[in-house]
């Protein structure tokens, strides 16, 4: 039995067409560009990243010009000062105007904003509380871009502090100060991945069940065939590109002989098991280009583009016929089933301002003309066929 609608093999297929085709490098594996989000939500939070950065890039001088007043600052210090925020407007200025993301900027922003604040921290003193902003920056970058970007913030942080301790006057008579600062930057980067993974979990979970909201939409749960609401909008577009392209469409209609029978002998338990033995036998018959749906009760469609003339739907017309007839489920009980096959052709009559709806309307008349001319085969439409009987 075909599980895939014809709507999701065609967004597959666009999709598939859209997209480069290309290996993944190691930069692509080392720093992704793209986020548990989405590439588009990753965009927009290298923006968020490169506001949140000059943000922090004003606080930091602030301090510096405080601590100015009361003692000189160190030439590393004004130096930091300086270049810092012109850095961050610059990068702020470059992803609104370039967004797309790539490797190198990505890659030096973290380098970047890591070992500034590592640098300003050096000097200790007034500049020790610096080390705040790198809980700061390695969240920040593994919130907005994943666990790469996290795990690397993280190692870059902890080197900057592992040189702090071994070369900064200040860190060698603070050394627990300074390890207590790694040790919280390792626990902050568990705890922050652990997060990452239920986040991202949970995201797909979130997108499973949307793509089955969006599939319950289109499909019949018992059959798991396309349903009536898919048919009618499949049939309005083929029967639209059909006219625009010169081609014809057909379609054949047919129901059960001898479904109610089974129901009323055997109960609806039994009619069901039927309806998806049907399903499957078709459905496996059926080219994947047409559209094999179940509109209602025992009723099937099969919707597909005609090649030549009308004699391209007569062998489906047979197969459909074929594969029901040869349905034994229920033989023990003297029961047996078949089809009666309608088919009807676009292009065969005057257009007409609904000819979805009259290409319906035909088929269901054919089917009803090969029921009075004995069950078991199909008949094609003829636009003068009086209006269905009961059967």
């Amino acid at each position: 039995m075909r599980t895939r609608t014809i709507r999701e093999r065609e967004h597959m297929e666009a999709v598939s067409a859209g997209a480069p085709a290309r290996r993944e490098g190691f930069w692509d594996r080392f720093l992704p560009l793209g986020h548990w989000l989405g590439a588009g939500a990753a965009g927009g939070f290298e923006l968020g990243q490169a506001k949140t950065r000059l943000m922090c890039a004003v606080v930091g001088v602030g301090g510096f010009v405080v601590m100015g007043r009361f003692a000189g600052l160190p030439d590393g210090i004004v130096g930091t000062a300086i270049v810092f925020p012109l850095y961050a407007l610059a990068t702020l200025i470059l992803v609104h105007k370039r967004p797309a993301a790539t490797h190198a900027r990505r890659g030096f922003a973290v380098l970047m904003d890591n070992l500034v604040v590592s640098y300003v921290a050096y000097f200790g003193g007034g500049f020790a509380p610096y080390v705040g902003f790198l809980f700061l920056t390695t969240v920040g970058w593994g919130l907005r871009f994943g666990p790469h970007y996290l795990f690397l913030a993280t190692a870059i942080a902890i080197l900057g502090m592992v040189w702090n301790l071994a070369a900064s006057p200040y860190w060698q008579e603070n050394w627990l100060f300074g390890a207590t600062i790694i040790f919280g930057l390792v626990a902050n980067t568990v705890n922050a991945s652990i997060l990452l993974g239920r986040i991202a979990g949970g995201n797909r979970l979130l997108a499973e069940k949307m793509e089955e909201v969006s599939r319950l939409a289109w499909q019949d749960q018992l059959t798991r065939l396309p349903n009536r609401p898919f048919f009618r909008d499949r049939l309005a577009q083929m029967v639209a590109a059909a006219e625009r392209s010169g081609r014809r469409v057909a379609l054949l209609l047919f129901d059960i002989d001898g479904f109610k029978s089974v129901n009323d002998t055997l109960g609806h338990e039994a009619g069901d098991r039927l309806l998806q033995e049907i399903a499957d036998r078709v459905g496996r018959r059926v080219r994947q280009a047409d559209t094999f749906a179940r509109v209602g009760g025992d009723e099937f469609v099969i919707l597909m583009e005609i090649a030549h003339d009308r004699s391209d739907a007569v062998p489906v017309a047979e197969t459909v016929v074929a594969a029901i007839g040869e349905i034994d489920m229920f033989a023990e009980h003297g029961l047996r089933v078949g089809a009666s096959v309608g088919i009807a052709c676009s292009g065969t009559h005057p257009v007409r301002e609904r000819i979805a709806d009259e290409l319906l309307l035909q088929a269901d008349r054919a089917m009803y003309e090969a029921k009075r001319a004995g069950k078991g085969c199909y008949k094609f439409a003829e636009e003068a066929a009086e209006p269905p009987q009961a059967a």
